[in-house]
């Protein structure tokens, strides 16, 4: 079965709806010129820095089963995909605008700080709008701030945030501006991102770590735009301090064997992930970076070893995944592993909209049978006195001639 949808996830996709309303809200970014870039909006010091060209993305089977269609009227379907505006508590907006907010974002960018609260990111994207519709979420939506809404300028942004938040630090805050790139974070963070936006800081493209990731996904012959493009770096400080909590279980997991497979999965200091889904297929590349070429080796192992397994889990083929399974290919290059898999767009939509009906079907199943039993028939009436009142009795028969 599929996984819950995580809650870093949910606030992802959450965060760009809200962006999305605050452009309905305020009447978008009027007086702006060049369109603005979501990657811009990325400051240097991320630790995650994901892209999605949605625009590309709506034109796979993927984009259906994952987000919905809007109906024939223009309206959202009512149906539930994982990321549909039910599902995402978002039906009410969706509704007042008649489409699915989510369906008009073009691009958009996903920063994630190497510091901060648990769960923190930014996202930036950019969004396109006809004016009758900006103007019909507009008018059912306005009466819906309520007083409760603060705008302010913040170099080329107009910022809004929630006058009645708990504190600074967690109030969450929206921005719009430079030809329609809306941000939406809270805190320092948020800042950080509308200031490399503004080009007060540095931003991503100066992340040479990043840069080399990225490109080295992209430089290869049919990758160079791909519909999602992943970097993360894996701070040495950070894998130290996983090192440290998990020693205590690796003798428990292999021995000394454990110890020199966790020692090579702790060697890997970036993971880039690349998807081509515009097309008739689904293509998929995953690189991944280490300190040493003998760490790498290590990864390689493990990586065939977990492909070798999967392939014979008659589950996974049961349900269609076995031709993505058989696709899959690694290939280490020094101290750089690189595992690519396709399939079919038709095909993996299919499987992943049986899997997400196999999943709803069984949780249907589990909330009839958590449900509270049935109270009882009622007994029979009481008599005058609070007693039962017997059965009646058959009348006594006349003897037999």
């Amino acid at each position: 079965m599929l996984p819950a949808l995580s809650q870093r996830a949910r606030a992802v996709v959450l965060g760009v709806v809200g962006a999305v309303a605050a452009f309905f809200l305020f009447g978008g970014a009027r007086g702006t010129s060049a369109a603005g870039v979501p990657v811009d909006a990325v400051p240097r010091d991320s630790f995650l820095v994901a892209t999605v060209d949605l625009a590309e993305l709506r034109r796979s089977p993927l984009y259906e089963v994952l987000f919905g269609k809007d109906a024939p009227g223009g309206g959202p379907k009512p149906d539930g995909p994982m990321f549909g505006p039910r599902a995402l508590g978002i039906g009410k907006l969706a509704d007042a605008c008649g489409f699915d907010p989510l369906s008009r974002v073009e691009r958009l960018a996903v920063a994630v700080p190497e510091e901060g609260d648990k769960g923190e990111l930014g996202v930036a994207a950019s969004v396109t709008v006809s004016r009758a519709e900006l103007s019909t979420c507009t008018e059912n939506l306005a009466g819906r701030r309520g007083g409760k809404v603060a705008t302010k300028e913040t170099g080329s942004f107009v910022v809004v945030e929630d006058s009645t938040g708990a504190g600074e630090a967690a109030r969450p805050r929206l921005a719009y501006g430079r030809g329609g790139l809306l941000v939406v974070g809270r805190g320092a963070w948020f800042d950080a991102m509308l200031a490399a936006a503004d080009g007060k800081r540095p931003g991503v493209r100066e992340a040479e770590a990043h840069v080399a990731m990225r490109s080295s996904l992209t430089g290869r012959d049919g990758w160079r735009s791909p519909t999602v493009l992943v970097s993360a770096l894996l701070p040495r400080s950070l894998r130290e301090r996983l090192k440290d909590e998990m020693g205590a279980e690796l003798p428990a997991a292999g021995g000394e064997g454990g110890q020199g497979v966790m020692a090579g999965v702790l060697g890997v200091s970036g993971v880039g992930l690349a998807l081509r889904a515009g097309g008739r297929s689904i293509d998929a590349a995953v690189e991944l970076v280490c300190d040493a070429e003998e760490g790498c080796a290590v990864v390689e192992k493990l990586i065939l070893k977990k492909r070798l397994e999967w392939s014979k889990e008659l589950t996974l083929r049961m349900v269609g995944l076995g031709p993505l399974l058989d696709s899959i290919e690694v290939k280490r290059e020094g101290a750089r592993v690189r595992v690519t898999a396709g399939a079919s767009a038709d095909a993996l939509a299919a499987t992943i909209d049986r899997l997400l009906r196999l999943r709803a079907r069984s949780r249907g199943l589990d909330a009839a049978r958590d449900a509270p039993p049935a109270a009882p028939p009622a007994s029979t009436p009481p008599g005058p006195r609070g007693e039962t009142m017997p059965a009646p009795r058959p009348a006594p028969q006349p003897p037999e001639r």
